[in-house]
């Protein structure tokens, strides 16, 4: 029984080994026919370079069947350099496990096919073998022909462009011409090199030429004009002018610069405008020489604190600097600004003035920089911006203290070159604009207060005006009188009574010229001298009493042409309004309409002067935005 078990036992082992040997055939052939049908060619051999095992591919290259492969030496597919280079990586790979190397096959009909060869070594029933597969590089190598043939043709283009060529990726320079080797200074290419692209601009201009590489290389644009001054080797500096445009080099983000020396014409060109300065100097100092002059472009004024405010306008428009005016409410900022732009080189291109104060806090980046359509709701068009308006003329922002620190960063940004964009757009823009500011407020204050940003502050605080109060110059209140009498009156300007102009002259004016306009149109109109104070309308204790005074309210009638006496004012809501005898009352010979756009009218002149013209509290005391405001004082032409 036991023998029979053991035969049994036998038997199914030798079935188990066969089924074994069957899988084991199964697998080989398997994988024959794996490696045989490998794209590329696949092999095996020994350190005597016998085959054992190859894949169809091989038989196709080289052309051999199976049979004749099978005899041929392996070295015999090579020819002269490359055979000793496949003899020597063959040496390698079994010495240190793997190596790669590249050459050409030759095939049984004498054709060359290049082949990069990967081959690494195994030991099998210890014996070593070398496992290898090859790849054919015709169509790289094909490609890279043509591609070593582009760039030397470009490279021989390149050098011979008379222009300066430059291109770069981040901070590396990866090519530059013979031409802008020369223009810099330089011996050789290594040497120009190795510097940075930004080493190649003056101290003033790096910031520009910085904005402008890193929105190229963003793809914010992809062409930006440039003229500036470059350092050459030893220090040396030259006015260059080009373009700088976005490309892709070896998949990245690159800058390709053309440039050409423009130092001759642009000395010639700076010459000229400092010849025509100067000329323009000239020009305005001869009209300007009269020690007593009385009046500068719309500027009304011959005193000492006048002939001053003028000689700083002058200086200030003989040059290109930016100028921040300050003044009381009412002295004329914005005549100062225009008779700076009249007086300088920009007079031929916009002067764009810009209330701050008036401009919705949501409204601000598109009515400075402009928007494209679409950019938000109610956007319908694109549209330019006061920057857009103001190129190559004067920018005037009044009350420039009411704009928000984030968009005085985006103003100097434009102010120093560095561009702007319209809301909605991603591409930069350039304006070239002057920056002539104004306003009732001490900067510096707010800059300490941390409500404007200092590096704005300084960038527009150049040329300090300030603006004498009228109460300081009254000497020049009888020529603005004149002046104003002959605007409202041109035909036959009426000449004032002596207690009236010694009125006008004795008073405090709050309001300054503003308000000084506003009683002489309300005389003109109404026959009546009315001042504003806080309390209401009033005449100045020093000055001669009107006919009619009552209550700290009063005001100053000459009664009329017919020699009637003066009429009483008739008082209420705490202002003076014209009367027509004891007891009238307001509006008798008006619309109801008439009289509220009239009380309406004083009580906003009376708030204005009462906070000095300051809208924004004007417009809190009256408990009104200050848009509503504006509107009103534009409509009674305040």
């Amino acid at each position: 029984m036991t023998d029979e078990l053991t035969l049994e036992q036998l038997k199914e082992k030798v079935r188990v080994l066969a089924g074994a040997v069957a899988d084991l055939e199964n697998r080989r052939q398997f994988f024959e026919v794996l490696l045989r049908s490998l794209p590329g060619i696949f092999y095996v051999f020994d350190e005597k370079l016998q085959v054992f095992l190859w894949n169809k591919n091989v038989e196709e290259v080289t052309g051999y069947t199976e049979a004749e492969i099978s005899k041929v030496n392996l070295l015999s597919l090579f020819t002269g350099p490359d055979r000793d280079t496949i003899r020597k990586s063959i040496r390698r790979v079994f010495e240190r496990g793997e190596h790669v190397t590249e050459a050409d096959i030759l095939t049984k009909d004498g054709r060359r096919i290049p082949y990069f060869f990967t081959g690494m070594s195994t030991v099998i029933g210890e014996k070593s073998y070398l496992v290898g597969v090859g790849l054919d590089l015709t169509h790289r190598k094909a490609v890279e022909g043509a591609l070593k043939e582009s760039e030397a043709l470009y490279r021989i283009f390149a050098d011979r462009m008379t222009e300066g060529v430059l291109l770069f990726c981040g901070k590396k320079i990866l090519f530059v011409n013979r031409a802008l080797v020369e223009m810099c200074g330089y011996e050789d290419s290594p040497r120009f090199m190795d510097n940075e692209p930004l080493d190649l601009v003056t101290e003033g201009f790096a910031m520009y030429f910085r904005e402008m590489y890193e929105a190229l290389e963003a793809g914010l644009c992809q062409e930006r004009f440039f003229q500036a001054r470059w350092v050459a080797r030893g220090g040396r500096e030259f006015w260059a002018e080009g373009r700088a445009n976005h490309i892709t080099w070896m998949g990245r983000p690159s800058i390709l610069v053309t440039c050409r020396d423009i130092t001759e014409a642009k000395l010639k060109e700076i010459s000229m405008q400092e010849e025509a300065e100067q000329l323009r100097r000239e020009n305005v100092s001869l009209r300007s020489s009269i020690k007593d002059r009385y009046r500068f472009g719309d500027i009304i004024g011959k005193s000492p604190a006048m002939q001053k405010v003028y000689e700083l306008i002058l200086n200030a428009a003989a040059t290109s600097a930016n100028v921040i005016v300050y003044g009381e409410s009412g002295t004329g900022k914005e005549l100062v600004a225009r008779a700076i732009h009249d007086m300088s080189s920009r007079a031929k291109n916009p002067f764009v003035p810009v209330n701050c104060a008036a401009i919705p806090e949501n409204l601000l980046e598109s009515e400075f920089f402009g928007h494209k359509k679409g950019a938000y709701t109610g956007a319908h068009t694109d549209k330019q911006g006061f920057l857009d308006l103001a190129d190559g003329g004067t920018l005037f922002l009044d009350e420039v203290g009411e704009l928000t620190p984030v968009l005085q960063v985006k103003l100097l940004r434009a102010i120093e070159g560095g561009g702007y964009a319209p809301v909605g757009s991603n591409i930069s823009k350039a304006s070239d604009f002057r920056v002539i500011a104004a306003t009732n407020r001490n900067l510096l204050d707010q800059s300490r207060k941390g409500l404007m940003r200092e590096d704005f502050f300084f960038r527009i605080h150049i040329i300090p005006i300030n603006l004498p109060p009228l109460r300081a110059r009254k000497d020049d209140i009888p020529l603005l009188v004149e002046h104003f009498l002959r605007v409202y009156s041109p035909d036959k300007p009426p000449t004032l009574p002596g207690q009236v102009l010694e009125a006008l002259t004795a008073y405090d004016w709050p309001g300054n010229v503003r308000e000084l306009q506003n009683v002489i149109q309300r005389y003109l109109t109404v026959k009546s001298l009315d001042f504003l104070s806080p309390e209401g309308f009033s005449t100045p204790e020093n000055s001669p009493r009107p006919s009619f005074y009552k209550g700290g309210e009063s005001r100053y009638d000459e009664g009329d042409s017919r020699g009637n006496p003066p009429h009483p004012p008739f008082v209420k809501g705490g202002g003076a309004v014209a009367g027509k005898g004891e007891g009238a009352t307001a509006g008798e010979d008006k619309s109801l309409k008439d009289a509220t756009a009239g009380v309406e009218k004083s009580v906003i002149l009376e708030a204005l002067e009462q906070h000095r013209w300051n809208k924004s509290k004007t417009a809190e005391a009256l408990g009104i935005s200050r848009k509503t405001l504006f509107r009103k004082m534009k409509r009674f032409g305040l």
